[in-house]
């Protein structure tokens, strides 16, 4: 299968690079409601696949097979979804671990993307999140949900924090290394979150867009707005973590 052209700088994919709950689907929201007729996909590159019925519909081809490609042929997969999108904004996000070290995705996403590095720089912040999201099952919160999901309680075990904290700041380092030299732009979380409006022109930036004139209407909104003191029951043991890290 050819190679699809790259065309100019501005026709560039864009990649979100990231881990989990650190405001992807939140960036990723911004960006479809700017550009309504862009394509906006999740995490195509992790096992067993993500927006299934969306590669579909993109690609053609069975959501069997692509729930598959991303990890056995993610080459193959990349040359379609560019060709899928033709000359509309094409958008997705990749986890640091959701492809080993060597894979060649990683090569042609430097070769051919605009990468956005999207971190936390308060990591114990998106331990809570995971952990607020697997205890409830709910990873995205609708807008037009009638209350925030309710949480209970965490008591946070202070090994596991400096293993999650610890890890995930390797991430950040390895990763800064291996794009150091390509298309890379770094953007808080914490930077963006407060206002749409600020996500919005931190993309507009990016692409070389306008910023949009009116307010966002967004599909989700934050599951979480407590402070760490007020949901972690055993705050004492795990307070020396409770600031920035990155």
């Amino acid at each position: 299968m050819s190679r699809v052209a790259l065309g100019s700088a501005m026709n560039k994919p864009l990649v979100l690079l990231s881990s989990a709950r650190s405001g992807t689907n939140y960036f990723l929201s911004v960006f479809k409601a700017m550009k309504p007729q862009s394509v906006v996909l999740r995490e195509v590159f992790r096992a067993g696949g993500d927006s299934l019925p969306e590669l579909e519909a993109l690609t053609g081809r069975p959501a069997k097979e692509l729930a598959e490609l991303g990890q056995a042929q993610p080459l193959v997969l990349w040359d379609q979804l560019r060709r899928g999108a033709g000359a509309r904004p094409l958008a997705l996000k990749i986890f640091y671990y959701h492809a080993r070290p060597e894979s060649p995705i990683w090569g042609r996403i430097a070769e051919e993307a605009r990468i956005v590095h999207l971190y936390r720089r308060r990591i114990l912040d998106t331990l809570i999140s995971l952990k607020f999201a697997e205890s409830t099952g709910r990873w995205m919160t609708s807008s037009t949900a009638a209350s925030a999901p309710s949480h209970p309680l965490l008591m946070l075990d202070p090994e596991e924090v400096a293993a999650f904290i610890a890890q995930r700041k390797t991430y950040v380092q390895s990763f800064r290394e291996r794009f150091r030299d390509d298309d890379i732009h770094e953007i808080a979380y914490e930077d963006i979150s407060g206002d749409s409006r600020l996500c919005a022109a931190a993309i507009a930036d990016l692409m070389g867009w306008s910023p949009p004139e009116e307010p966002l209407e967004l599909p989700i909104r934050k599951q979480n707005t407590r402070a760490v003191r007020d949901t972690v029951s055993n705050y004492g043991d795990i307070a020396d973590y409770d600031k920035p890290h990155l």
